[in-house]
């Protein structure tokens, strides 16, 4: 590990050292998202329908993706904490086991949704005019899990080592040339839907060779290497630490696949708004969440090097840097979302316009509350707490969000703002609930398994 990222981790200005690490978690979100915005975009070109076939899947990708974000919490701990105690050769360990894991299991989560796909849209009973678009592009998606995970991985072991900019690089490189297929597979090829998913792997697919030739060979930073055996240990440990993360994020996703299901009953044009309305949101949670993202790292290598009253000071400025963003994130939503949505689609309707900005709005006055609890999240991922997590994302969905939205639907005439209003009063409760567990100080145990 360079002297450099962990000089700033370890000591130094903690509001100037999460700003250097969250600045550049911004930016790679951003080129993250840019795989959507631009797939929105020109989706949106087709139809208001072929947009909300595309939303439809998102959830899907989410729940066949959750054993990665929990490979990657896993990460973050053990190789951050691996590397607070100078330890750089566990580390690398770490590195290349987690690397091992993502790739195996990319491909068979991605095979997993090819073999099950006419199952899975049967059960969401997907509106017969979005079907054919929704499976298409389910079919074409379906390969890019294992590029997906690797990069993901390559995130992590980068972002753990405080080097949060070699991620954006190639993100932006596989995001510029998405953008640039994305109309030739659309229009020029005509291949539709299925277009904007081919070009979305095969956006990742070009720049996988560099990737692989960065976390062999760059030995300035944690690197992998399969010279050494592979131990089962090793893999348990990382899996043990793992799982729960990964529990949590898959019943995170198959609560959103839920609210897909739940929303159907409000036609087509709900699900176009639905997925429309996430697309503008993620641009606005971008910058409240990195703060989460930094964090991590720095709670991680704090307790590794027995820091703990440093790293309790790390979660406050991230708490008051969170709140200043949010507010500025907020006025600036308020007035923005209108444009935005026109953008990914210039002619949308009256209802879908209506429905997609009050979707938003519920979403930018209260974003301080996704904020301070990715914070949360950041603190216990980074301590390796992730049975917290597990505890406080299943509480958040499946105690509160998905009770209340069948609540609202069967009981209120709110329609789709009960999806909105049980999202915003989840994520405020389940904040307080975070808070409450972050009190008792249990996370600043000095351990890489759950106690």
């Amino acid at each position: 590990m360079s002297g450099l990222s962990k000089s700033y981790l370890l000591n130094g200005d903690i509001k100037a050292g999460l700003m250097k690490l969250a600045l550049p978690l911004m930016v790679l979100n951003l080129v993250n998202s840019l795989y959507n915005i631009v797939d929105t975009f020109w989706v949106g070109r087709m139809g208001e329908l072929q947009v909300g076939a595309v939303a439809l899947i998102g959830p899907i990708m989410g729940c066949g993706s959750a054993l990665v974000v929990g490979l990657s919490a896993a990460g973050i701990s053990m190789i951050s904490k691996a590397l607070g105690s100078s330890d750089p050769e566990k580390a690398n360990e770490y590195a290349t086991h987690l690397l091992v894991i993502a790739m195996v299991f990319g491909i068979v989560i991605g095979a997993g949704c090819l073999l099950f796909s006419s199952l899975i849209l049967d059960w969401l009973q997907t509106p017969a005019d979005i079907y054919q678009d929704a499976s298409a592009y389910l079919f074409g998606i379906s390969f890019d899990f294992l590029f997906l995970f690797v990069l993901n991985i390559f995130q992590t072991i980068r972002q753990a080592d405080g080097d949060g900019r070699s991620a954006v690089v190639f993100n932006a490189i596989a995001a510029i040339l998405n953008t640039i297929l994305d109309p030739f597979f659309i229009f020029t090829l005509h291949m539709g839907v299925l277009g904007a998913a081919v070009a979305t792997v095969l956006s990742k697919v070009l720049v996988m060779p560099f990737v692989f030739y960065i976390l062999f060979h760059d030995h300035d930073h944690v690197v992998c290497s399969f010279k050494s055996k592979m131990k089962w240990q090793v893999f348990k440990e990382l899996i043990f630490v793992g799982i729960p993360a990964s529990l949590a994020q898959f019943l995170s996703s198959f609560g959103f696949v839920l609210m897909n299901k739940s929303i159907v009953g409000y036609g087509s044009i709900a699900i176009s708004a639905y997925g429309l309305g996430n697309k503008v949101t993620d641009l606005y949670y971008i910058p409240v969440n990195a703060f989460g993202g930094a964090l991590a790292p720095f709670i991680g290598q704090n307790i590794g090097a027995g820091n703990r009253e440093r790293a309790k000071e790390c979660f406050k400025q991230a708490m008051i840097l969170t709140a200043i963003c949010s507010a500025i994130v907020m006025i600036i939503g308020l007035f923005a979302s209108r444009y935005l949505v026109l953008l990914f689609v210039s002619d949308a309707s009256n209802e879908l316009m209506n429905m997609t900005l009050e979707y938003c709005f519920y979403v930018v006055v209260t974003i301080f509350f996704m904020g301070w609890f990715q914070n949360i999240h950041g603190v216990f991922s980074g301590a390796g707490k992730t049975r917290l997590i597990l505890i406080l994302s299943t509480f958040r969905l499946w105690g509160l969000r998905i009770p209340m939205i069948y609540l609202f639907y069967y009981f209120t005439n709110l329609g789709p703002a009960g999806i909105w209003w049980a999202m915003v009063i989840s994520n405020f409760i389940t904040c307080l609930a975070g808070q409450f567990f972050y009190q008792q100080y249990s996370w600043l145990k000095n351990e890489q398994k759950e106690g």
